[in-house]
């Protein structure tokens, strides 16, 4: 399927701005010109309160996703990409993109693992590959429900979970007081 270059969808912008993410987390590089990267953001529902937080979001530029992933082992990598190949739901996205809907509630509404919806979710992922001002709408965007990723981490080695870890420690370090009770779940880059 050919991509299709739109609009980000604000749904992927910095919450702290509401303008497009415009530095990668990891090396700073400016990523509206013509850099190929990744945004993704993990949130939380409150379905008693009606509400979704957002518990961290950032941007990646390939380069620096690259040097992060190399420090997955060799069966993780394997088992994740026979996961996603096996489990995706792609035909959707092709469906979608097909028939030049290019609304990301669409292509976010449910998982594209499991078909969970985002409301019966406790906790979710977006993702959406970008290539400098514009989203790629080929794969991405899409939304990861708690279950899928629950699944993609039993598939993890120890040393691959590590690597996960040490990346959101240093890039999402929670405050002293708390860091305690924000480590029970270990952190999975999609």
């Amino acid at each position: 399927m050919p991509q299709s270059l739109h609009e980000i969808p604000s749904i992927f912008y910095n919450s702290e701005t509401g303008a497009p993410i415009e530095r990668c987390k990891v090396c700073d590089a400016y990523l509206l010109s013509e850099v190929d990267y990744i945004i993704e953001k993990a949130l939380v529902n409150y379905p008693s309160a009606g509400t979704t937080d957002l518990i961290w979001e950032f941007a990646i530029c390939m380069d620096c996703m690259d040097t992060v992933m190399s420090e997955y082992s060799k069966e993780s990598h394997q088992a994740m990409n026979e996961f996603f190949m096996d489990n995706m739901n792609l035909a959707r996205q092709y469906m979608l993109a097909g028939n030049s809907n290019f609304d990301p509630e669409e292509w976010l509404k449910e998982c594209i693992i499991t078909g969970k919806t985002q409301d019966q979710c406790s906790q979710y992922q977006l993702c959406l590959q970008c290539t400098g001002e514009l989203a790629v709408f080929e794969r991405t965007p899409f939304m990861i429900s708690d279950e899928a990723m629950d699944v993609v981490t039993q598939l993890l080695s120890n040393s691959t979970i590590d690597a996960m870890n040490k990346f959101r420690d240093q890039h999402f370090p929670p405050p002293e007081d708390l860091s305690p009770l924000l480590r029970d779940r270990d952190f999975v880059l999609i």
